[in-house]
């Protein structure tokens, strides 16, 4: 009676299984880890845009109540537009 041996004992195919395993799990970090840290980079780069583009917002609101003062409106209507308050006699009530 002959007996027929397998290529590799039962315990070598269980431990290669492993090995993969081990080795797949392994690849599997160092992507992980490594499309973790891209994405932090790039989470920190959109912070500084919106960040720059507070700033921005805020000057440009500040500006913009700079323009709008009543003071300003008033002296550029009187000086370059030549215009001036009314008196009571020049206003006239328009009813409906």
């Amino acid at each position: 009676m002959e007996t027929k041996k397998s290529a590799m004992p039962v315990g070598s195919s269980l431990m290669l299984v492993l090995f993969i395993a081990v080795i797949c799990s392994a690849i599997m970090v160092i992507y992980t880890s490594h499309n973790n840290r891209q994405l932090l980079n790039e989470l920190y780069t959109n912070m500084a845009i919106h960040n720059k583009a507070q700033a921005d917002w805020g000057r440009l609101v500040l500006e913009q109540s700079t323009w709008t003062a009543y003071n300003r409106v008033e002296h550029i209507a009187v000086e370059q537009l030549s215009m001036h308050i009314p008196t009571p006699n020049e206003v006239r009530i328009i009813g409906q």
